[in-house]
């Protein structure tokens, strides 16, 4: 039971660093993107479903490395500052033009 606890733990607390991390990014991302006022060629596409689709069930092993909050944590904050740290030179180049 304490085994698949820890598993649960670890999986979670992957998922909250990888969500913290795309939110991260998008902020930065969309902090920086110059909308433009041009407009996107229409494209039109058709999907076809089978009636009854085949599903494979693939089970597989993931191995994840042991960390502590701390260290994930300290890799967040990282990657925020580096991300902050960019968004400052960004910033700072286009008041220099």
């Amino acid at each position: 039971m304490t085994k698949i606890k820890s598993m649960m733990t670890k999986v979670m607390l992957g998922a909250m660093t990888v969500t913290t991390l795309l939110a991260t990014s998008a902020g930065a991302s969309a902090a920086t993107v110059t909308t433009t006022n041009t407009t996107a060629p229409a494209v039109r596409t058709t999907v076809q479903l089978d009636s009854r689709p085949v599903a494979t069930i693939q089970p597989m092993k993931i191995h994840l490395k042991r960390a502590t909050t701390k260290q994930v944590a300290s890799q967040v904050q990282t990657v925020v500052d580096a991300s902050a740290l960019n968004l400052d030179q960004k910033h700072t180049d286009s008041q220099l033009k």
